[in-house]
């Protein structure tokens, strides 16, 4: 497997030093901060982190950095802008103060201190943030904030077009190539600050504080080794069709975080069950984000999303306009207690999940001499397991045709209509097992990588993991589902959101890989 490299470059510019008022007094002593990007290492003792397969050191840029100082009464913050050869810079994976504008002014004294990298509005909000400096007035309040959570919103349509702006979108993006992701430190440092120690004294280690950071949303990333395939019947003896057209987009990620995670990783939603203790339709979208969905979204044709790229697209320079689908998608973690089988609480319809939306051409249709109800690729798969491309002929009554009377009729066939050929295959973010996946966490600080290698049979026709009454759809504009359920004659749909995440049958092979940054990684056939 191939593994996408995605690395950490940090710097830092000058500022101005702290003022922690205490008991009245000017600070008379200083103290620096160094920060250093957390390996994570931790997670590799967790039950729930799989296909991990190394390392990626990232390709960061950092652009600020809020240390907050508390005497546990107060909270003093400033901001430090960052830029090449300044108060900060970046050696390896640490951020060390380098001149004595870095040296935050203080008391002696207990201290604890907490810090923001590329702190986000919403975060500086939260967190009473309102200048570049200031004075917190309540140190429980703000630590309280610190380590609760955070909401945030996401839209997808605006001033008349599909423009996606996720909940992960407000603390992570790509700039001029760039990662500028909004970090937290992994846990706050408590400092007995020393008195009399100058600003060149703590340059050289005295009342130094040193603290982990990590980055506060996750990653995934989707290849496919082919840009089309052929599917084969479930005998392998025939060609049941050609998937090509292959786009991915990324759903049911939290709308929310805790600032600091927790050191179990339980997310804000973790204990959540659709079918146990809330109903999807009515509470999923107050819990996750599906604007994620919407991605290039056209709303005449049903398809949209990001071209998956081919495996080797990494290997050599990206075309121009084409580095942003490399980069893959940010995205809020999701947990839930992990369970053996059945017993996990990761069902279909809280677990983050990567759809591909696809076209599906039939090799052959069983109505090949009618003509087509619709020009655009449109057909009917019937509950015969045969295509028809005219809808009448879908429902055509079945007879018992390997009974003792072929004229026995068995039923008027059920079909299921696939518009414009659209058809959708599933991948959960980090499964467990592939293809018998019940457990799938999503980590922050981890990047998870999707490798379709090839698919299995046809997908499904619509998505049942958009918390919409499918038999009373909105239109897309109003936050309808943007893969509803087609009109006309219905058949099954194997997805249904209080299930496991296991389906009846595979219908899509991938690899996965979870690629500084952990990063997993996994290979699926395509399925439903």
């Amino acid at each position: 497997m191939a593994v996408v490299a995605l690395g950490v470059g940090f710097t830092a510019c000058n500022s101005d030093d702290i003022d922690v008022p205490q008991g009245g007094k000017k600070g008379d002593t200083h103290v620096s901060v160094s920060l250093r990007l957390a390996k994570n290492a931790e997670t590799r003792a967790l039950p729930n982190d799989y296909n991990y397969v190394g390392k990626w050191g990232g390709n960061d840029e950092i652009t600020s950095i809020i240390v907050f100082v508390s005497d546990f009464t107060e909270v003093a913050y400033k901001e430090y802008k960052v830029g090449a050869g300044e108060a900060y810079e970046m050696e390896g994976d640490v951020v060390t103060p380098k001149t004595i504008e870095a040296a935050i002014e203080t008391s002696a004294g207990l201290k604890e201190v907490f810090v923001l990298v590329n702190a986000k509005a919403d975060a500086k909000t939260y967190l009473g943030v309102t200048g570049l400096s200031g004075t917190l007035t309540s140190a429980g309040s703000f630590k309280t904030k610190y380590t609760n959570i955070l909401a945030l919103e996401n839209s997808f349509y605006e001033a008349g077009s599909f423009t996606v702006n996720t909940s992960a979108m407000k603390l992570a993006g790509v700039n001029a190539g760039k990662d500028e992701i909004m970090m937290t430190n992994v846990e706050p440092k408590s400092i007995t600050v020393a008195a009399g120690v100058d600003e060149s004294e703590t340059l050289a280690g005295a009342n130094r504080v040193s603290l982990e950071v990590e980055r506060a949303v996750a990653r995934v990333m989707v290849t496919t080794k082919a840009d089309s395939y052929v599917v084969p019947t479930a005998d392998g003896s025939d060609k049941l069709g050609d998937v090509s057209d292959i786009t991915w987009v990324l759903a049911q990620g939290e709308n929310s975080l805790y600032v600091q995670r927790k050191p179990t990783w339980e997310t804000p939603n973790y204990g959540w069950v659709p079918g146990v203790n809330g109903d999807f339709i009515a509470d999923a979208g107050e819990k996750y984000d599906y604007s994620g969905l919407y991605e290039n979204y056209d709303a005449a044709t049903q398809f949209g999303g990001t071209p998956v790229p081919n495996i080797t697209d990494y290997s050599t320079a990206p075309a121009i306009g084409t580095e942003s689908i490399l980069k893959g998608k940010f995205i809020l973690p999701n947990t839930h207690e992990v369970g053996v089988e059945e017993t996990s609480n990761y069902k279909k319809g809280n677990t983050a999940y990567v759809m591909v939306r696809a076209k599906f051409t039939p090799a052959k249709f069983a109505d090949a001499d009618s003509v087509a109800t619709y020009s655009d690729g449109t057909f009917w798969l019937g509950e015969d397991g045969k295509f028809y491309q005219n809808e009448n002929a879908s429902t055509q009554t079945v007879y018992d045709v390997n009974g003792p009377d072929p004229t026995v009729v068995l039923s008027s066939q059920t079909a299921n209509k696939y518009v414009g050929g659209k058809v959708i295959y599933y991948a959960w973010v980090n499964p467990d097992e592939v293809p018998d996946w019940y457990n799938s966490p999503v980590i922050r600080n981890n990047i998870y990588h999707i490798h379709i290698t090839g698919f299995k049979t046809i997908g499904t026709n619509w998505n049942p993991l958009f918390p919409e009454d499918p038999d009373n759809p909105k239109s897309p504009e109003d936050g309808g589902n943007p893969d509803p359920k087609p009109e006309g004659p219905e058949g099954p749909n194997p997805i249904d959101p209080e299930e496991p995440l296991t389906t009846p049958k595979t219908f899509m092979s991938v690899d996965v890989t979870v690629l500084e940054w952990d990063v997993h990684s996994y290979e699926v056939d395509l399925g439903i």
